[in-house]
């Protein structure tokens, strides 16, 4: 091989390995790390992606809770209704009061009694009838949808008429509770 030649090879090595520096770090080291940032936003969207598959397959379920919890407040509100609804508890009261045959002489309402989570509406109330119609009324009352009590019965007897041998007048305390919130 003539110098010429060697001279040449050697030209063309350095120039091939220079091709070969240039071509690496220029050229495929981005491109390595792109690849490799891509490889880890990849493994988070697949991630992300998982957690969204397994949210998705509990939203059925949780759609169905969500209605049985709303379903439950509806049903706990007719018990304690956030209204105080004074119209429609004393129809309540006047119909079942009639239903028993006994007459309702006075309504007097009292302040309302705010405790922790609930209020308590009372109302003083004189009711003239029998004593199995008061029974019947108080527990029609207990059985209604809506928490009502009577508190502080005091029976008081009149003397017996000929229309009516067995009235007795009754006084108490009539409460309607709503819910505080």
């Amino acid at each position: 091989m003539t110098k010429n030649i060697q001279k040449n090879l050697i030209i063309l090595a350095v120039l091939i390995t220079g091709f070969l520096f240039v071509y690496f770090n220029y050229f495929i080291a981005p491109l390595n790390a792109r690849y490799k940032e891509s490889l880890s936003k990849l493994g988070q969207v697949e991630s992300k992606l998982a957690d969204t598959k397994r949210k998705a397959l509990e939203l059925p379920k949780l759609q169905a809770d969500m209605a049985s919890l709303e379903q439950e407040v509806s049903d706990l509100e007719k018990l304690l209704p956030k209204d105080k609804e004074i119209p429609g508890l004393l129809r309540i009261v006047t119909k079942t009061a009639q239903k028993y045959q006994l007459k309702i002489t006075n309504i007097t309402p009292g302040g309302i009694n705010s405790q922790t989570n609930y209020n308590e509406i009372p109302f003083q109330m004189t009711i003239q009838g029998t004593y199995h119609g008061l029974a019947y009324f108080l527990s029609d009352i207990g059985q209604e949808s809506r928490i009502l009590s009577v508190r502080n019965i005091n029976f008081v007897s009149t003397p017996p008429s000929k229309d009516n041998p067995n009235t007795i007048n009754i006084n108490c305390t009539f409460v309607a509770y709503t819910f505080k919130g």
